[in-house]
């Protein structure tokens, strides 16, 4: 029975003297949420983090599915998975190989381990201000120079689509004795047909992270964690998850899990196939455009990218990215996934509609009609990389002090500074802040785009104090 099914006759016949505290009280609390599903771990529903019945068949259901050898459901988001795989593949202390264009959730598991992160940088795209691909090359180039190293952290999908050849990377990493834990929480949908890439949990990955919710049809904070090779320890894995996520499962979000794996294993094949030819029909629709180019993206840079990621250059036009969102938003009642200065991110899934596609297509179209010509000039090149002083443990344990960015120069960040979305960070704690990364900062204010530091949403960050004095004594 599913899951979701076995809730609504338990609702039928049983009143809860248990938690949660709304005792499905339809009455008082209407249906906006489906108060009547929501429980705690009761007889015969399982419990998730001890799984052996229901959520058991459920989370092995998805290893059939992406051809894991375990996989384990996640209500915390990919959040949670990636704290729990990076825990669970490291020690205090340990060395490793992550892409700088990591989501923060992977620096906060490097903070919380004390990790030595060794940072790979991808090559620019030509067209876009965006990481390319991470090569095979870089990583073995990065491992021979770092022989210690035990974890590799991808990100493939990247926000914007950008896949890397996990293949080739999972087997240099592996002949150097590490693993290869991968970020692939927008690439839920890979694999289900030939149009899009290969999942990692098939191209020899050890832990693949996935959230369901960004790609697939699942509620906002779901997600899974794969184990893919036998070299990872299941006991240890369930360990870390028990401490990175909550002990108080909601059972809503585990029963659409359910339903979402459920239908992709009745219907999946026949959804992908309308998904790829409503794409197929928009890139058509749109080919003409010359003041918003639509990337596919294919540059020497990029090993494969999603064409489910639809990217709306700008940077030929008089219009930068978060115009051009405030203009789908405001005229014609769409809401995109991410702006930044020369671009516009839409994120798209099975379930996007003929009609929501043909609204979006006739938008971007009549958008041009009104445009002037310009030679690319809102791109903003992405600054370098700050150099690293201490470790982000070690600046985190310093006295901090608060001020503003502006006054940051030359100072040691105690903080970690991003856009969001994509919450990638810009600096992260023991790194020195640059005049370059203020003059990117400014940029993105001025094209409308919020910069946040963990402690603060104003133009703050905090620094490491008397950095004179420290710096001498770690010098």
């Amino acid at each position: 029975m599913q899951l979701e099914q076995k809730l609504k006759n338990h609702h039928a016949q049983y009143y809860p003297f248990h938690m949660p505290g709304h005792k499905r009280n339809l009455e008082i609390m209407g249906n906006v949420f489906p108060y009547y599903m929501d429980i705690t771990e009761i007889e015969e529903f399982d419990d998730l983090h001890h799984a052996s019945g229901i959520l058991k068949e459920a989370m092995d259901d998805a290893a059939k599915l992406w051809g894991t050898i375990a996989t384990f459901f996640l209500v915390n988001g990919s959040t949670s998975g990636i704290l729990s795989g990076i825990r669970a593949l490291t020690k205090t202390g340990d060395t490793v190989l992550m892409a700088r264009g990591c989501h923060r959730s992977v620096y906060h598991a490097i903070e919380l381990c004390d990790l030595r992160p060794i940072y790979l940088v991808p090559p620019i795209c030509q067209n876009l201000p965006i990481f390319g691909s991470i090569t095979p090359e870089m990583v073995k180039q990065a491992l021979q120079e770092n022989p210690n190293c035990k974890l590799v952290i991808l990100t493939s999908p990247t926000y914007e689509g950008i896949v890397s050849d996990i293949a080739n990377i999972a087997q240099i990493v592996h002949d150097a004795g590490a693993y290869l834990l991968v970020d692939e929480a927008h690439g839920a949908h890979f694999g289900f047909d030939a149009a899009f890439p290969l999942s990692a949990t098939r191209l020899g990955a050890d832990i693949v992270i996935q959230s369901i919710h960004k790609t697939l049809p699942a509620p906002t904070q779901t997600a899974l964690l794969h184990i893919c090779s036998a070299q990872v320890s299941l006991s240890e894995v369930r360990r870390q998850l028990a401490i990175f996520q909550t002990s108080s499962p909601s059972y809503v979000l585990l029963s659409q899990m359910q339903r979402c794996i459920s239908l992709l294993q009745t219907n999946g094949t026949s959804y992908f196939t309308e998904y790829v030819a409503k794409l197929k029909q928009f890139y058509h629709a749109v080919s003409h455009l010359r003041k918003l180019r639509i990337r596919p993206l294919k540059e020497d840079v990029i090993f494969d990218a999603d064409i489910g990621k639809i990217l709306v250059d700008t940077s030929h036009s008089n219009l930068n990215g978060t115009t051009c969102a405030n203009i789908l938003r405001n005229q014609y009642g769409m809401e995109t996934e991410l702006a930044q200065p020369s671009y516009v991110l839409a994120m798209t899934s099975i379930l996007d509609t003929e009609e929501g596609f043909s609204r979006f297509a006739n938008a971007l179209c009549e958008i041009e009609q009104t445009l002037l010509s310009a030679s690319a000039n809102t791109v903003v090149a992405l600054p370098p990389i700050p150099h690293t002083i201490c470790s982000i443990a070690q600046a985190l344990e310093r006295p901090h002090e608060t001020i503003s960015f502006s006054d940051a120069i030359h100072r040691i960040a105690a903080d970690y500074v991003w856009a969001y979305p994509p919450g990638i960070p810009l600096i992260v704690p023991g790194e020195e802040f640059t005049t370059e990364l203020l003059h990117y900062i400014q940029t993105l204010q001025k094209n409308g785009i919020s910069v946040w530091s963990a402690y603060s949403h104003t133009a703050q960050i905090q620094v490491v104090q008397n950095f004179s004095a420290y710096s001498k004594r770690t010098s």
